[in-house]
């Protein structure tokens, strides 16, 4: 036994702020499914952004006080401000439908915000499993093919936009949103590869 016991509440902490950002894209798919109520949905959203921010928080100043972490605290950190950036990105897009006075209803833009759901679904498994580091991988892989996915909705929906949309105004909002929804999904990938780095650090 280590004469300094290493904390492990560590995992506790990053399990709690995944599993907030997974309730904020489920509210996020709500969202796209039904933008006549958006403006509800997106406090609800705004209110679980706050909730990762203080989970977020709480990490970085346990690691300020910590002496020994169970993996690289360089790791929790990045891992950290990453699932942290993911929720800002679905805050931001439910924020911008309200501002932009969006209505009605979008298949690919819904398409989109379920498989950046899948994906967050993909961390959460990952790191439910960290602390052992079994079967971490088999969750980053499905997340590196929901990243191809979300590459090829975007530009569909991105030549469907720019094809069909004759009102310039529309084509500036939707192709924001468009960009924010890949982007977050990118970001998910960017926590599984990290996330594969520690796995192989610490095998």
């Amino acid at each position: 036994m280590p004469l300094i016991p290493r904390e492990e509440k560590y995992f506790q902490l990053l399990n709690q702020l995944v599993g907030n950002i997974r309730r904020g894209a489920d509210l996020l798919v709500r969202l796209f499914a039904d933008l006549g109520n958006n403006a509800a949905n997106a406090d609800q959203i705004k209110a679980v952004e706050k909730e990762c921010d203080e989970n977020a928080a709480a990490i970085i100043e346990k690691l300020n006080s910590s002496f020994i972490t169970p993996i690289d605290r360089e790791d929790i950190y990045t891992l950290t401000t990453e699932l942290d950036d993911i929720m800002d990105h679905m805050n931001d897009m439910a924020r911008l439908t309200v501002i932009y006075g969006m209505s009605g209803s979008d298949e690919l833009a819904s398409h989109m915000t379920r498989t950046l759901l899948d994906s967050v679904v993909e961390l959460e498994k990952a790191f439910t499993q960290l602390e052992s580091r079994k079967g971490v991988r088999e969750h980053i892989e499905k997340i590196k093919l929901l990243e191809e996915e979300g590459d090829r909705a975007w530009q569909t929906a991105m030549q469907r936009l720019f094809s069909e949309e004759k009102d310039p105004i529309a084509v500036i909002k939707w192709s924001k949103i468009y960009d924010d929804l890949e982007a977050a999904t990118d970001r998910c990938k960017d926590v599984a590869k990290v996330l594969e780095a520690v796995v192989v650090k610490n095998t």
